[in-house]
């Protein structure tokens, strides 16, 4: 059991449990399939090569474990309602010249009614700033990443179709959508991020300068203007 007092003299509760996450957190100093999406590719040559990134809130960290607690409950409604879900936290690679892109996926389901044919799982949870822009375009065209992460899932368990969940953490609703795998598309972008991270120097900067709004939220922004 570990004694808060201990670690630190704070003015709140709530301060030292976000200092609890934040000094216990190991940063995975390696690129996963989750991040291939990422449309800069200086930060999954920095990702790749293990680089140094800004440390993550404790309330941040907080919600990561949110999710991961949602998906295990949905995990058991999709039970109740007969579906079987199966292959929790099945490891997924790709290696091309000796390096090896791992992820896992959330699981693989069975018994769906829009089909009887097993499925990749794909939880997600959403707040309602992105919960409209999710529900108006759809989940590839929602989020770059998640598609290219869903993709490669299908890719590599050999699986045409994935069941995508999203969980909206402000009203409890809940969304579905059945994607197809679209092996060309994942096969190029796959290719292109070996491509990325094999090389020797630096990719090009994407964001222009040190103010733009994307920069000032990425992980290696210190890394990156320095």
């Amino acid at each position: 059991m570990v004694n808060l007092a201990e670690i630190i003299n704070e003015v709140s509760t709530i301060a030292a449990l976000d200092l609890y996450y934040e000094t216990h957190h190991v940063q995975r100093r390696r690129l996963g399939i989750s991040q291939i999406g990422h449309k800069c590719r200086r930060y999954l040559w920095y990702k790749h090569h293990g680089y140094d990134e800004s440390a993550i809130p404790g309330r941040v960290l907080r919600l990561f474990q949110l999710g991961n607690i949602i998906e295990d409950h949905i995990a058991e409604d999709l039970a109740k309602a007969g579906v079987i879900v199966g292959k929790r936290q099945y490891p997924v690679e790709f290696t091309l010249g000796g390096i090896t892109l791992s992820g896992s996926i959330d699981g693989v389901v069975e018994g769906l009614i829009e089909s009887s044919k097993p499925h990749v799982w794909e939880c997600k949870t959403v707040g309602s700033k992105y919960w409209s822009k999710l529900k108006k375009n759809g989940y590839e065209q929602y989020n770059e990443q998640y598609k290219a992460q869903i993709h490669a899932y299908m890719l590599g368990t050999g699986l045409k179709r994935a069941f995508v969940t999203a969980y909206n953490k402000d009203t409890s609703e809940l969304y579905q959508e059945r994607i197809k795998l679209n092996r060309e598309w994942i096969v190029d972008k796959l290719a292109d991020v070996f491509n990325v991270i094999c090389q020797e120097s630096i990719p090009e900067r994407e964001c222009p300068r040190a103010d733009w709004y994307e920069a000032k939220w990425c992980c290696f922004y210190g890394e990156c203007f320095k």
